[in-house]
């Protein structure tokens, strides 16, 4: 309501960048622990699953890609292609990767995604399911759910819970700010 009266803050793309790649990292450093956690105490699981290091890196670019995802269905056109590269050349500077090379990891992931979870076009159950596949969860599961190569429902909507807390609200982000370049 204020922000109606007074207008729209000013945002720059570059700002917003900096502000979400910074907010994927501090999500994905504290809430990657949580995510190991929560799948290692589940009960539906007949073996504990099993993360090593630098997973939490392969957990960051699932959150990214989703993220990017719904940056491309809330923000204004040009404006979601502008902040992709800016982020993911932020994103890439601060894992010690090149752009490009991530670039084609995130668009890789983000069909995955898709594909993986269609028809849904929930991000969140797309990012659900891709921490099931890419971490091969599979092979934790009972025999039914291992054979026919399913997350058990259970789980997985207690990931997508999760999952939930890493996505960010663009929308909001959208109708708060005006984006300049």
């Amino acid at each position: 309501m204020i922000a109606t009266l007074f207008g729209k803050k000013k945002l720059t793309e570059e700002k917003l960048s900096n502000i979400f790649v910074n907010a994927v990292l501090e999500l994905t450093e504290q809430g990657y622990p949580s995510i190991v956690a929560e799948l290692q105490e589940s009960p539906e699981f007949e073996r504990m699953p099993e993360f090593g290091p630098g997973d939490d890196e392969l957990f960051a670019q699932i959150v990214l890609a989703g993220n990017l995802l719904e940056a491309q269905r809330a923000l204004p056109s040009g404006t979601d292609r502008r902040v992709l590269i800016l982020s993911i050349s932020k994103f890439a500077q601060a894992l010690g990767l090149s752009a490009s090379d991530l670039e084609v990891d995130v668009i890789a992931m983000q069909h995955f995604m898709e594909r993986i979870n269609h028809p849904s076009k929930n991000t969140v159950y797309a990012m659900g399911k891709a921490v099931f596949h890419k971490y091969d969860l599979f092979r934790s599961q009972d025999a039914y759910f291992r054979e026919i190569k399913q997350p058990n429902p259970i789980v997985l909507k207690r990931l997508n819970g999760l999952m939930e807390c890493f996505l960010w609200n663009w929308r909001q982000v959208q109708e708060d700010y005006r984006f300049t370049n």
